[in-house]
């Protein structure tokens, strides 16, 4: 699969797994929720369920962003795939934590890192 360009969302195959840009906030109202999830089902429709979702650019999270990422984790997971999480910056990571959430993903400090990791479950 070729990588998938759009506004706020940019899809790019690295060793097996699917790293997932997302720029802009993930909250209610705004066009990255809608770009994520057609992001997803496309990686989903071609059986690639390895994600690793860039949160570099991410600036805001809210309750709606919260369950994009959780039906990422469940979707990836429940296809015996996994979502992990890389630069996850201090607002939404405190979001995360608040809600008892950050547990669930694991969280990496770069692309690389968080690429390298997959290699053991593959």
């Amino acid at each position: 699969m070729k990588p998938t360009e759009a506004k706020t969302v940019s899809v790019r195959p690295v060793a097996g797994v699917d790293v997932i840009k997302i720029r802009g906030k993930l909250a209610l109202g705004e066009p990255t929720i809608h770009d994520v999830r057609s992001r997803l089902a496309e990686l989903v429709e071609h059986r690639r369920y390895y994600w690793l979702l860039d949160m570099e650019e991410v600036t805001f999270l809210d309750s709606s962003g919260i369950g994009i990422l959780v039906q990422a984790m469940t979707s990836s997971r429940n296809r015996q795939g996994d979502c992990r999480l890389v630069a996850l910056q201090e607002r939404p990571r405190k979001v995360l934590k608040l809600v008892s959430l950050l547990a669930l993903f694991q969280v990496f400090d770069d692309v690389d890192s968080g690429v390298q990791s997959f290699s053991s479950k593959r």
